[in-house]
């Protein structure tokens, strides 16, 4: 859990400097001691300053969990999903493309951010599927492969990146 917290709360935000405030203010940064309130508090404070706590190149959008501000949604998605015992229910996914449909079914996750995270989640010891049997294309990949293949790869993303790995 605590591996998977680190995990899904660096990624949420993705920020060196949002980890690092947070390490300052609370010490190390783990499951077994989070408080939703205390890190609230925090990014709270921040924010009322102006000053960033979300990372521009990687933008989550914020689940609708019934907190005013997107921080305190993010930390409340985090808190469901360690309280809901995601990690066991990762481990217990016989697929990626179940891993994948079980993290898509959490608020806020669509397609493209499911399967980030689970990427993530992947390069860790916590679970090891294969990446090359499991593909989700992102606005990136499906833009490249049709400036590639033309407007014929619509659809098909998937497929093409097998084809373009093997």
């Amino acid at each position: 859990d605590e591996v998977l917290f680190r995990i899904l709360l660096f990624r949420f935000f993705n920020s060196i400097q949002t980890w690092r405030l947070l390490e300052s203010a609370l010490g190390e940064l783990t499951w077994a001691a989070f408080r939703l309130d205390r890190y609230d508090e925090v990014l709270s404070e921040v924010f009322t300053r102006s000053e960033r706590i979300y990372s521009a190149a990687y933008i989550v959008p914020p689940p609708k969990l019934g907190a005013q501000r997107k921080h305190t949604n993010h930390l409340l998605l985090l808190q469901q999903m360690l309280r809901g015992g995601l990690l066991n229910r990762l481990q217990t996914c016989a697929s990626m493309a179940k891993a994948f449909e079980l993290l898509r079914g959490y608020p806020g996750m669509g397609d493209f951010l499911a399967y980030q995270l689970l990427i993530d989640i992947n390069y860790s010891t916590l679970i090891n599927f294969d990446e090359m049997v499991f593909v989700v294309a992102g606005p990136g990949a499906r833009d490249g492969l049709r400036n590639c293949f033309g407007p014929g790869a619509r659809g098909i993303e998937a497929y093409l990146i097998r084809y373009m790995s093997d």
